[in-house]
C-alpha cells in the first residue's frame, strides 16, 4: 500500500484546492519558515482521526479551518482527502483504491468518508489499526513526538509500543468489552431493583385480587334480585301510565269543545274589526288628500315668487346691456380715427427711406476710392518692415542662445541645490525612520500583551458558551416535557368535548328529542343547564339519579309535541319539565333549619348548584328536598335521628331515601358524569392555557439563552478574529521594522553616491561665463540695424495715416447712415402691425354690440312669458280656506263612526277571555295528570338508568336475561346479606385481578432478563481475560524484538554503544511503563534524560527505526525530526531511510541540505501571498 496523493482545501494556510501526488521512495517537503509545510502533516494527522488541537498546533478545531487574509475572505470549510494505492490489501476493505476524507465546517460539524461514502470515525480507526498508521501509530512523528518519546514518563509512552506491537485492534476490543460489562453491570443493578419493586406489589396485588373475585361473586346475587324487583315495580308503574292517559283523552275533548266556541267568537271580533279598519283607511285617505292639496297651494304661491325674481333678473340685465351697446359704438369711432393717422405716418416714412438710401451709395463711391490710393504706398512700406523683421528674428535667435545658456547654467545650479535639499532631507530621513522603528518596537510589545488579554478573553467567553450550552438543554427537557403534558390534556379535553359534542351516555330518546331541530320550545337536558363544583358531582349526580337526563322545555306545548314525536317514532319516553309549570318542592323553613343543624350537612343539594335564574324552580323540584352529607357515617346518625324522613346523599355517592333504604356501590372509574363534564372541560381549557403559558415563556427563555448563545459565539469569534488581526499587526510590525532597517541603508548608500555627484557637478558650472559675453556683443550690433529701419518705416506711416484717417471719417459717416435707414424700416415694420391690430380689434366690438342687441330683443321675449305665467298661477289658488274646511268635515264624520264599532268590539274581547278561563283549567287538570305521570315516567326512567349505570342493562335485556321475582320477601333477604358482605369486603380493586395477572408476567419476563444479563456479564468477563492473555504474548514477543532491532539500529546509528528499553513492572506488563536506557561510545549506560539533545533525536529516532523493522509502516511522514542532528547523523539518517524506502514510502518534511540531496522528490513551499500557501514540485534530477 502507497499514500498516491494528498487533496487540500480549506485547511489552515491552504486556502484554495492543493493537490501533492507521493510517489514511492523519499519525498522531501522543503520550505523557509512560517511557508505552512508542516500544516501538511498536520492534514494527515487531522484525516487519520486526530482530535487534539494542541498536536495540531491548533488552539480549537476551528483553527483547522482557513481564516481569511487582508486580501481573501475566509472559508466555510476544511477538507482534506488522502487517495491510497490499496492492491495489496494491506487495509482490509475490498477496494484497489481507497479514498479517506474529512470535512470540517465552522459550526463544529464534522463528516468523515471511504471512497466518499460518510462513515464513523471509529470505522477509519479500525481499518488503520495495527498498521502503524494511525494518531497513536509511529508513521506520522514530528518534532513533538521525538521530544514526547524522549521526556514523557514511563506510562505515556506505551501508546506507540503498542501500536508497534500489534495489540491496539485487542486493546479496543477490550475496551469495548469493558464498556459493554460497565453497561451490563447497570443494567443489572436496574433490573434488581425493578424486580424487588415488583416483589413488594405482587402479594398486595393477590390479596386484592381474590378479594376482588369474591364480590363479583356476590355482586352477580345482589343483580339477579334487584333486576327482579325492577321488573315487579315497573309492570305496576306502567298500569298506573295507562290509567293516566284515559283521563287526559277525556279532558281533551272538552278542551276541544271549548277551542270550537272561542273560534266562532273570535270569528265576529275579526268581522267587527274588519270595518273599524275600513272606516281608518277612508279617514286616512282623506287625510292625505289634503295633505296634498296644501303641498300644492305652497308650491304655486313659490313659483309665482320665483317667477317675479325672473322678471326683476331680466330688467336688471336689460339696462346693464344697452350701456355696453353705447361703449362699444364710441370705441369704433376712435379706433377709425386712429387707423386714419397710422396710414398718413406710413406715406411719410416711405418718402424719408428713400432720401437716406440715395446718401448711402455716394459715400460708399467715395470710400472706395481712397482705398485703392493707399494700397501702392503700403508695397513699399512692407519691404522696409521685411529687412526689421530679419534683424529682429537673428536679434531673437541670439538672444534664444543667450537663454539656454543662462538656463543651462541656471539648471545646474538647481541641480546643485537639489542635491543639497537631498542630503539634508535623507539625513532626516534616517532620524525619521530611527524614531519610527522605535515606535514600531513599542507598538509590538504592546500588540503582544493585548494578543495575551484576548486569548484570556476567548477562554473564558468559551467556558460561559458552555455553561449556556448546558442550561439550553435543561430547557429543551423541560420544554418537551410541557408539550408531551398539553398533547395529554388536550387528548383528555377532546375526548370528554366529543363525549358532550356526540351526547355519549344520554338515552337514545333524550337524544332523539334533543337533536330535533324541528321541536320549538326545547330547552335542553338538565345535565347541561346545572353545574357545580367538582367536589359535589358525585353526590349531585346521585342525587339527581335518572333525572340527570329530563328535558326543560318552555312550556307544557312544547312538551306535548315532543312527546307526540317520540310517540309517533316509537322512540320511547322521555320525562319533560315545562319552565312555565314546574312548581318548586323544597323544605319549609322549619325543616331546612332542622337538617342543616346536624354534624355533617353540606346544604340543601340545590344550593350547591350553579343555573341561570329562570330554571330556579326546577333546581328546586328535582334538589329541593335532598341533603348533601359529607360522609356515609355521618348521613347515618342523621337518617336514625330523624327517622329518615329525608332523602339524603353523601359526597361519594351513597342516597339514603325516606323509609330507610340505602342506595349505594361502586361505579365505573374514570367515568366522566353527565354533571361534570363542562366543569372539567373548563378546568382542561385551564390547564392548557396554564402549560402553555409556562411552555411559551420556556421557549422565550430558551431564545433568550440562545441569543446569548449566538452573542457570545459571535463575541467568541470576534475575540478570535481580534487574536489573528494580532498576529497579523505583530507581524506586521516586525516586518515594518526590517523593512525602516533596510530603509535606513538604502538612504546611507544613496546619500554617499549624491555628495560625489555634487563635485562634478560644480566644475561644470563654472565654464559658463565666457560663452554668455560673446552672445551679448552679436546682439548690441543687430539692436543698431533695428533703429535705422524703424526711422524709415515712420516717414512712410506718416503720408499713410492722413488717408487713412479720411477713409475713417467716411466709414463713420456710412455707419450712421446705415443706423437711419434700418430704424426708417423698422418704424414702417410697427406701423404696419399697428394698423393690422386696429382692423382685428374693430371687427371684435362689432360683433360683441350685436350680440348685445340680439340678447335685449330674447330679453323682452322672456318678460312677457313670465308676465302670463304669473296672472294663470294667480287664477289658480283662488278661495284655498274654502276647500280646507270642506275635507276636515268628512274626516271628522269617520272618526265617530270608528268609536262607535270600538265600544261594541270590547263585548267579544270579554267573551273570549271567558272561554279561555275554562280551556285554561281544563288544561292544568290534564297538566297536573301529566305532571303525575311525568313522576311515574321519571320513576320509571330512574329505575332503568340504575339498571344502566349500575349493571349495564336495559330494560329488554333485563326482560330476557332475568325474570319477576314470586318472592319478593326471600329476595329482599338475599340483597340484605349481599350488601351486608359488601360492606364487610370494604373498597374493592376490580382491576386488581388483571393488574395481578400483569405484574406477575412482568415479574417473570425481568427475571428471565437478569438470568440473561447475569450470564451475559460472565461472557463478557470472559472475552476480557481472553484479550489480555494474548496481549500478554504478543505484547512480550514484540516488546523483545523491538528490544533486539533498538540496540542493533542505536549501535549502527551511533557507530558504538548499546540501548535497551526496560519494563517498570514485569507483573503488569499491559499497564506498565517502558523505560529507555542509552549508552553512546565513551559514555557510561543511563537514562536517556541525562543525554545531550541531539543524541536523545537521535536515540528516538533509533527507536522510531527498531518499531518500522519490526511493523513496516505502509508510509511514513517525518516532520523535521533530523533538525537536531548534526550533518554527519543526517546523513547516516538518510542512509538508512534509502535501506528502507523499497518497503515504506517516506515523506519528509525538512530544511537540511543532506535530507533533500537524499530525496528521489522534492514539493517547495512558498507563501508568495501572506498567508497562502503555495506547492511546487520537481524530481531529484531536475
Amino acid at each position: 500500500m502507497i499514500l498516491k496523493k494528498v487533496e487540500l482545501q480549506g485547511f489552515k494556510s491552504f486556502a484554495t484546492r492543493t493537490v501533492l501526488e507521493f510517489n514511492k521512495g523519499i519525498t522531501a517537503i522543503v520550505g523557509p519558515n512560517g511557508s505552512g509545510k508542516s500544516n501538511i502533516a498536520d492534514a494527515i494527522r487531522w484525516v487519520l482521526g486526530s482530535q487534539s488541537s494542541r498536536q495540531l498546533r491548533g488552539g480549537s478545531m476551528s483553527d483547522m479551518i482557513f481564516s481569511g487574509t487582508q486580501y481573501r475572505r475566509p472559508v466555510g470549510f476544511a477538507e482534506v482527502s488522502l487517495f491510497f494505492d490499496n492492491k495489496d490489501k494491506h487495509l482490509a476493505v475490498d477496494f484497489e483504491d481507497v479514498k479517506i476524507t474529512r470535512r470540517l465546517y465552522r459550526s463544529g460539524e464534522s463528516e468523515y468518508s471511504v471512497n466518499d461514502k460518510s462513515c464513523r470515525l471509529k470505522d477509519i480507526q479500525m481499518m488503520f489499526f495495527d498498521t502503524g498508521v494511525g494518531k497513536e501509530g509511529y508513521s506520522i512523528i514530528g518534532q513533538n513526538e521525538i521530544k514526547d518519546i524522549v521526556d514523557s514518563n514511563s506510562l505515556e509512552r506505551r501508546g506507540i509500543f503498542e501500536e508497534a506491537a500489534g495489540i491496539m485492534k485487542y486493546k479496543q476490543k477490550k475496551l469495548e468489552a469493558l464498556r459493554k460489562l460497565t453497561n451490563t453491570e447497570e443494567n443489572l443493578v436496574r433490573i434488581t431493583d425493578i424486580i424487588n419493586e415488583i416483589e413488594n406489589q405482587l402479594e398486595p396485588l393477590r390479596i386484592q385480587a381474590e378479594k376482588a373475585k369474591e364480590y363479583l361473586r356476590v355482586y352477580e346475587i345482589l343483580k339477579v334480585n334487584e333486576v327482579g324487583l325492577y321488573l315487579n315495580n315497573l309492570q305496576m308503574y306502567q298500569k298506573r301510565i295507562l290509567k293516566y292517559e284515559q283521563d287526559m283523552e277525556v279532558l281533551a275533548e272538552d278542551i276541544k269543545t271549548k277551542e270550537s266556541e272561542l273560534e266562532n267568537i273570535k270569528q265576529e271580533n275579526r268581522d267587527s274589526i274588519n270595518i273599524i279598519n275600513r272606516y281608518e283607511e277612508q279617514e286616512q285617505n282623506l287625510k292625505d288628500e289634503l295633505n296634498i292639496f296644501l303641498r300644492e297651494l305652497e308650491s304655486i304661491r313659490h313659483e309665482i315668487i320665483l317667477c317675479n325674481e325672473r322678471l326683476s333678473n331680466a330688467d336688471s340685465e336689460q339696462i346693464k346691456n344697452s350701456k355696453e351697446i353705447e361703449e362699444y359704438h364710441l370705441r369704433e369711432n376712435e379706433l377709425s380715427k386712429d387707423y386714419l393717422t397710422k396710414e398718413d405716418r406710413r406715406k411719410y416714412l416711405e418718402k424719408q427711406y428713400a432720401s437716406y438710401k440715395e446718401k448711402l451709395d455716394l459715400l460708399t463711391e467715395q470710400a472706395e476710392s481712397i482705398t485703392a490710393s493707399l494700397s501702392g504706398s503700403e508695397k513699399i512700406l512692407e519691404g522696409v518692415k521685411a529687412s526689421l523683421m530679419r534683424h529682429i528674428e537673428e536679434t531673437s535667435d541670439s538672444k534664444l542662445v543667450l537663454n539656454n545658456v543662462i538656463n543651462e547654467k541656471n539648471a545646474l545650479k538647481a541641480q546643485l541645490d537639489m542635491l543639497d535639499n537631498d542630503i539634508n532631507k535623507t539625513v532626516l530621513e534616517n532620524d525619521s525612520i530611527l524614531l519610527a522603528k522605535q515606535d514600531n518596537q513599542s507598538k509590538n510589545i504592546a500588540a503582544g500583551k493585548q494578543k495575551e488579554q484576548l486569548v484570556s478573553k476567548r477562554d473564558k467567553s468559551k467556558t460561559e458558551y458552555a455553561l449556556l450550552q448546558k442550561r439550553m438543554e435543561q430547557a429543551e427537557a423541560s420544554e418537551h416535557n410541557l408539550k408531551t403534558n398539553i398533547e395529554i390534556l388536550q387528548s383528555n379535553y377532546k375526548l370528554i368535548y366529543d363525549m358532550e359534542k356526540q351526547m355519549h351516555g344520554y338515552k337514545q330518546d333524550v337524544k332523539a328529542v334533543l337533536e330535533n331541530k324541528s321541536l320549538n320550545g326545547i330547552v335542553d337536558v338538565v345535565a347541561k343547564l346545572m353545574e357545580t363544583e367538582e367536589i359535589y358531582n358525585t353526590a349531585v349526580e346521585a342525587a339527581l339519579g335518572g333525572n340527570i337526563q329530563n328535558v326543560v322545555v318552555e312550556d307544557e306545548e312544547a312538551a306535548k309535541a315532543a312527546i307526540a314525536f317520540l310517540k309517533e317514532n316509537k322512540l320511547g319516553r322521555v320525562t319533560f319539565l315545562p319552565v312555565s309549570s314546574v312548581r318548586p318542592n323544597q323544605f319549609n323553613k322549619d325543616e331546612e333549619r332542622e337538617i342543616l343543624s346536624y354534624k355533617g350537612v353540606i346544604d340543601v343539594a340545590y344550593k350547591l348548584l350553579e343555573y341561570d335564574s329562570g330554571y330556579e324552580n326546577i333546581a328546586k323540584n328535582l334538589l329541593g328536598r335532598i341533603v348533601v352529607v359529607d360522609s356515609y357515617d355521618n348521613a347515618v346518625l342523621i337518617a336514625r335521628k330523624t327517622q329518615s324522613r329525608y332523602k339524603l346523599v353523601t359526597l361519594t355517592g351513597e342516597f339514603f331515601n325516606t323509609g330507610g333504604s340505602i342506595t349505594g356501590g361502586t361505579q365505573n372509574v374514570g367515568k366522566v358524569g353527565l354533571l361534570g363534564r363542562h366543569k372539567q372541560l373548563d378546568r382542561l381549557e385551564s390547564e392548557i392555557a396554564a402549560h402553555k403559558e409556562k411552555l411559551e415563556q420556556s421557549v422565550a427563555q430558551s431564545r433568550s439563552m440562545s441569543k446569548q448563545a449566538s452573542e457570545l459565539s459571535s463575541e467568541i469569534d470576534k475575540t478570535e478574529q481580534s487574536i489573528i488581526e494580532s498576529n497579523m499587526l505583530i507581524a506586521k510590525l516586525e516586518s515594518a521594522i526590517n523593512a525602516l532597517d533596510e530603509a535606513y541603508k538604502n538612504n546611507t548608500d544613496s546619500m554617499n553616491a549624491k555628495k560625489n555627484k555634487k563635485k562634478e557637478l560644480t566644475d561644470k558650472y563654472h565654464g559658463y561665463d565666457d560663452k554668455i559675453a560673446i552672445l551679448n556683443d552679436q546682439i548690441n550690433t543687430l539692436s543698431e540695424h533695428i533703429e535705422k529701419d524703424k526711422l524709415k518705416i515712420n516717414q512712410y506711416e506718416e503720408g499713410h495715416k492722413e488717408q487713412s484717417a479720411k477713409r475713417e471719417n467716411i466709414y463713420l459717416d456710412i455707419s450712421d447712415m446705415k443706423v437711419s435707414v434700418n430704424s426708417i424700416e423698422e418704424s414702417l415694420k410697427n406701423n404696419d402691425e399697428s394698423l393690422i391690430r386696429i382692423g382685428f380689434e374693430k371687427q371684435a366690438l362689432t360683433v360683441k354690440r350685436n350680440e348685445l342687441i340680439k340678447r335685449n330683443e330674447q330679453l323682452k321675449e322672456i318678460k312677457a312669458d313670465l308676465q302670463e305665467k304669473i296672472q294663470t298661477k294667480s287664477k289658480t289658488i283662488s278661495n284655498p280656506e274654502k276647500v280646507e274646511k270642506e275635507k276636515n268635515k268628512a274626516i271628522q264624520e269617520l272618526q265617530n263612526k270608528r268609536k262607535k264599532l270600538s265600544a261594541e268590539n270590547e263585548k267579544y274581547i270579554q267573551n273570549i277571555t271567558d272561554v279561555n278561563r275554562d280551556i285554561m283549567l281544563l288544561s292544568n287538570k290534564i297538566s297536573s295528570i301529566e305532571v303525575n305521570k311525568a313522576k311515574t315516567d321519571a320513576e320509571m326512567t330512574a329505575m332503568k338508568e340504575r339498571m344502566w349505570d349500575e349493571y349495564n342493562l336495559t330494560h329488554n335485556e333485563a326482560l330476557q336475561r332475568h325474570g319477576e321475582i314470586e318472592n319478593i320477601t326471600e329476595a329482599r333477604k338475599e340483597i340484605a346479606e349481599a350488601r351486608n358482605i359488601i360492606k364487610q369486603l370494604g373498597p374493592v380493586n376490580i382491576h386488581s385481578i388483571e393488574d395481578y395477572a400483569k405484574t406477575n408476567e412482568r415479574y417473570r419476563f425481568f427475571t428471565t432478563q437478569k438470568e440473561d444479563i447475569e450470564k451475559s456479564k460472565e461472557d463478557l468477563y470472559k472475552t476480557v481475560n481472553e484479550m489480555n492473555t494474548v496481549m500478554k504474548k504478543i505484547f512480550r514477543e514484540k516488546f523483545a524484538v523491538i528490544n533486539e532491532n533498538f540496540n542493533e539500529i542505536f549501535a549502527r546509528l551511533f557507530e558504538g554503544g548499546q540501548a535497551k528499553l526496560e519494563l517498570t513492572d514485569e507483573s503488569d506488563i499491559l499497564e506498565c511503563g517502558i523505560e529507555i536506557i542509552a549508552q553512546p561510545p565513551g559514555k557510561k549506560l543511563q537514562n536517556m534524560m541525562l543525554l545531550s539533545g541531539g543524541e536523545k533525536a537521535f536515540t528516538a529516532i533509533a527507536l522510531v527505526f527498531a518499531m518500522l523493522k519490526l511493523n513496516p509502516s505502509p508510509f511514513c511522514v517525518f516532520d523535521e525530526i533530523d533538525t537536531s542532528l548534526d550533518d554527519n547523523n543526517v546523513l547516516k539518517y538518510c542512509n538508512y531511510l534509502n535501506e528502507h524506502k523499497g518497503k515504506t514510502q517516506f515523506v519528509l518534511i525538512t530544511h537540511r541540505k543532506g535530507t533533500m540531496e537524499n530525496s528521489d522528490t522534492i514539493y517547495g513551499v512558498t507563501m508568495q501571498e501572506h498567508g497562502i500557501t503555495k506547492v511546487v514540485s520537481m524530481k531529484i534530477t531536475e
